[in-house]
């Protein structure tokens, strides 16, 4: 086995991150058009198949990591074929419990020991991008539920795309609170309270936990 194939088996939550920003970095220039869906799937693809690489690392069963992401691709694949709305609202619910399970079984691998490993701090920017898109197909959920959920940037009422939901996402999970596109229906300000919570007990006790491994002079053990 070569040595770089060798450096990537043995930090896998690298190669999720790096994955998981090469599809950040793809997705504004994805449109809202048939090929933009399929476009934007297949990344989903690539990135769900990263993360279910990483939980078999981790020590949660990692078939139902890849069962979860098969439902969720293979449903929202069928939703941009046929149009069928209950096959959108059952993939948008694949997807989004794919990737929570992948986010707590990277929590679960970070804090299976008491050192923190090369591998672990990368795992933490991995479960932190994994929440993220998990709580952006919830936020689809919502607006397929209630299609007027969210307010668009500029006060309008139209469905936002996956980049704006994303967005909303990550301003909500980080806490930063700096999105232009607003929850409005009660069920989108419950789920946008529910990540928030979600993103700041993330940082305290997860990420926190990490950097006092860190600062004790834990290090070594898996994968480091």
């Amino acid at each position: 086995m070569t040595l770089p194939l060798r450096r990537w088996i043995r930090h896998p939550s690298r190669t999720l991150l790096l994955v998981q920003l090469a599809a950040l970095l793809l997705y504004p220039f994805i449109g809202g058009s048939r090929a933009g869906q399929v476009a934007s799937t297949a990344i989903s693809v690539g990135v769900l198949s990263a993360a279910v690489w990483m939980v078999h690392r981790s020590p949660r069963p990692g078939w139902i990591a890849g069962v979860l992401s098969v439902a969720g691709v293979g449903a929202w694949a069928a939703y941009n074929a046929f149009d069928v709305s209950w096959m959108g609202a059952l993939g948008a619910a694949g997807y989004a419990a794919a990737y929570f399970y992948a986010a707590f079984s990277l929590i679960t691998y970070m804090m299976a020991d008491r050192h923190a490993t090369r591998d672990e701090l990368w795992a933490a920017g991995a479960t932190f991008m994994l929440f993220v898109e998990a709580y952006a197909w919830v936020f689809v959920l919502c607006q397929w539920w209630q299609p007027d959920a969210f307010l668009a940037p500029g006060g309008a009422h139209r469905p936002l795309v996956w980049i704006e939901l994303l967005f909303l996402s990550a301003t909500n999970f980080s806490a930063t609170g700096l999105s232009d596109v607003l929850p409005v229906a009660p069920v989108a300000r419950v789920a946008a309270v529910i990540a928030q919570w979600n993103g700041v007990m993330y940082m305290a006790l997860i990420v926190s936990r990490l950097a006092g491994m860190i600062g004790s002079g834990g290090s070594g053990g898996r994968g480091d």
